[in-house]
């Protein structure tokens, strides 16, 4: 069997195989429960559950387990069941009762800093949901942002073309079906550019980044076009990190909120605790669960590629 954590937004999540013992014991524990689809998963930046997969057709676990399913995170909505068996839905204790065996299978795989995060969310499944701390202080404004980024650019000696702010509708009905959600990420989203390729900062520019700091992410950026001054027709976006782990980014759309798409999860216009990213919330000071690190706002020029 093949897990999956689903925790990142921009990099691709970690995954691991489990052995046969394991994989023996994984069904002891779900063999005849009905279990979360695997294409379902939280709407929280963070952990979001493990997706577990079949590694291959001819498994032993094939008539006690679905093919594919997701263990873990406050989910609700479409079940799968074992082929041709009669199941009960699968009790949240129980789910969380397997998530942090599963967890304890990526030892290894996984680093402890990471094990540690999710750990303490299984613990507490609220956690992520709940207003940040790390926010302290006033949060720079976007129109402060924009402004001291134009004078940056003319001091530079830039020679721009009139700005023109060109932000579209919100329309997740694009990103939110089988074959554009789990390949497109919330780089593709924020630039407006479906590749299919998970996109990466950096990478169609021949720039590509491994770090996951704010300077290193924007840096592999700007080389694809996405800077902090605007010249011509751009679309505003936002960047925020998680130190060292993960990026994400946000797109303002015509109807004045934000929207965004938390790895290959859906399209939403919401932040962890369920609000509209909208008027006095902003990327700035929304709830972004695990990404503490506000990187600044952007232009993303219309048109532009990502891959």
């Amino acid at each position: 069997m093949i897990v999956t954590l689903d925790v990142f937004s921009g990099l691709p999540n970690p995954s691991w195989t489990l052995n046969e013992k394991e994989a023996g014991s994984l069904t002891e524990r779900l063999a005849g429960k009905a279990l979360p689809a695997a294409s379902l998963a939280e709407d929280v930046l963070g952990y979001r559950g493990f997706v577990v997969m079949a590694a291959s057709d001819d498994g032993a676990q094939k008539a006690a387990l679905p093919e594919a399913f997701r263990v873990g995170g406050s989910l609700e909505g479409e079940l799968v069941v074992p082929e041709r068996l009669a199941a009960s839905a699968i009790r949240r204790e129980d789910a969380d009762d397997a998530a942090s065996w599963l967890l304890s299978t990526a030892r290894g795989q996984v680093d402890d800093d990471l094990l540690s995060y999710v750990e303490g969310v299984i613990k507490d499944p609220d956690l992520q949901r709940k207003s940040p701390e790390d926010l302290k202080g006033p949060v720079p404004k976007e129109d402060d942002q924009d402004e001291q980024a134009l004078a940056e650019a003319r001091k530079a000696g830039l020679a721009l073309a009139a700005c023109l702010i060109a932000n579209t509708p919100y329309n997740p009905g694009f990103w939110n079906v089988s074959s554009v959600q789990p390949y497109n990420n919330c780089y593709n989203y924020a630039m407006n550019w479906r590749s299919n390729t998970f996109a990466q900062p950096g990478r169609i520019s021949g720039h590509p980044n491994s770090v996951m700091q704010c300077a290193n992410v924007g840096t592999a950026a700007n080389w694809d076009g996405c800077t902090t001054f605007c010249s011509g027709s751009n679309k505003n976006v936002a960047l925020v990190v998680w130190p060292g782990r993960d990026y994400h980014w946000y797109r303002k759309h015509s109807e004045g909120f934000w929207g965004h798409k938390p790895g290959n999860t859906a399209a939403r216009n919401t932040d962890n605790s369920g609000r509209l990213i909208g008027g006095a919330l902003t990327p700035a000071n929304c709830n972004r669960g695990p990404y503490t690190s506000f990187c600044g706002y952007r232009f993303s020029p219309t048109g532009m590629q990502v891959r």
